[in-house]
């Protein structure tokens, strides 16, 4: 038996597209991008944010995120400002009609979520989460 380092790599790979190839498929329901989900529901549950911030939460480039705010922003979703303490720092926050859509549709996500992986039971779960955090340390800590 040889070395599994390319099946993990593959095997994660296939999982990572068909599952996002789903979620994709799922918010495009909502009218919204992968990305712009993400900022939405980063804001839900962080409450307002520096830019900079939710490009590390969603993993996107800034360039990208101005992007996504802005169609947030026509979406009348969100809304960006500049700090008052640090005028270099833009800050976004849900609107009104942005925390009642989000708000709405984050659990329906919740429940899409866990529809789709109901057949890996919770013991499962709790050890590939572990495993996958494991992974994600050890691959950080490299060159």
């Amino acid at each position: 038996m040889g070395d599994d380092s390319a099946k993990l790599v593959i095997a994660l790979s296939r999982s990572y597209n068909v599952l996002f190839t789903l979620i994709e498929k799922n918010v495009r329901n909502y009218g919204l991008t992968v990305s712009e989900f993400g900022v939405l529901e980063a804001l839900l549950h962080k409450g307002e944010l520096p830019v900079q911030k939710l490009c590390e939460k969603v993993l996107v480039t800034s360039g990208s995120m101005t992007y996504i705010v802005n169609k947030l922003e026509e979406k009348g979703y969100v809304k960006r400002y500049k700090c008052e303490k640090d005028a270099r720092i833009w800050l976004v926050r849900l609107t009104g009609p942005g925390h009642e859509f989000i708000s709405k549709i984050y659990p329906q996500h919740e429940d899409f979520l866990r529809t789709i992986l109901s057949e890996i039971d919770a013991a499962e779960k709790a050890d590939l989460i572990e495993s996958l955090f494991r992974m994600k340390d050890i691959l950080e800590r490299k060159p």
